[in-house]
């Protein structure tokens, strides 16, 4: 059998599979865009195996059904969440930008959350994803956590700290620090602002999971990631005013930047990993 007959054949397995996935499916537990997405998702996840099963056993595979190819994947290839969960790390919280749900109050106290796991880091407006392990953080034997943002189905900026021995909200703090994606956010580097907590007063908007180095008054204030939850009260900094809300902002150099400079970049998700003993 030809390689192009081979794809049509498995093809037609993996639709059928998502059919019957569908059908067994609760759809009383789940909004049924997200089930659709979440199936379809997976639906591209297998063709994207099928393709490399093909180039594997036939070098021109990909060439002669090239346009099948670009048709699923649209010729972008896609971050799949079982990708980053290689060497041990375990996703247990994502949000999304734009979605108008608050990030701090997802991961905090698990307001307006969904409990079921993405399957890719494709765009979506979806709720933001909390495992339920997340409530019982004391007794998992949290090792490592890698906090990172995702734009466009790319890594773009992460820090990872010693988890050991901290709850939901401690572990993010400069003293942990392990590595970064920043050549200058380190454990023995300056901050005025580090946490999750980050810098929340009434009139000045709300930054969560912020890392921020100095305040100099909105044009002159230096980070390197913030949540920006919400618009703030009278405008105070440029920096904060966004047209949807959250949004993940990321120094897009490898060290400190002005947010002032609006050079930073906007991220698609920010997710949470975790290491356990």
């Amino acid at each position: 059998m030809n390689s192009f007959h081979s794809f049509v054949s498995l093809f037609f397995m993996l639709v059928t599979n998502v059919q019957h996935g569908l059908s067994d499916e609760p759809l009383s537990t789940r909004p049924i865009e997200e089930l659709l997405y979440d199936k379809m998702t997976e639906m591209n996840l297998n063709i994207q195996k099928v393709f490399e099963r093909l180039d594997k056993n036939e070098a021109d595979a990909e060439r002669q059904n090239g346009e099948i190819t670009r048709l699923f994947i649209s010729g972008q290839k896609v971050l799949f969440v079982e990708e980053l969960e290689r060497d041990g790390w375990e996703m247990v919280f994502r949000a999304s930008s734009s979605n108008g749900q608050n990030v701090h109050d997802a991961w905090t106290k698990g307001v307006g959350v969904s409990s079921y796991k993405p399957k890719s880091m494709a765009r979506s407006y979806s709720n933001h994803y909390r495992n339920n392990i997340v409530s019982n953080w004391a007794n998992i034997g949290v090792k490592y956590v890698k906090y990172a943002y995702y734009e466009n189905n790319q890594e773009v900026a992460y820090v990872i700290f010693n988890g050991a021995g901290s709850n939901i909200n401690s572990w993010f703090d400069k003293r942990r620090v392990i590595a970064s994606s920043y050549t200058d956010l380190t454990a023995t580097s300056s901050f005025n602002r580090f946490s999750i907590a980050g810098d929340y007063r009434p009139g000045s908007g709300e930054r969560r999971f912020l890392i921020n180095s100095h305040y100099g008054g909105c044009a002159k204030d230096l980070g390197h990631m913030v949540i920006s939850e919400e618009e703030p009260p009278n405008n105070l900094c440029n920096w904060d005013n966004h047209p949807k809300y959250p949004q993940f902002l990321y120094s897009k150099i490898n060290t400190i930047d002005y947010w002032g400079r609006e050079m930073f970049g906007r991220a698609d998700y920010m997710a949470i990993f975790i290491k356990s003993e």
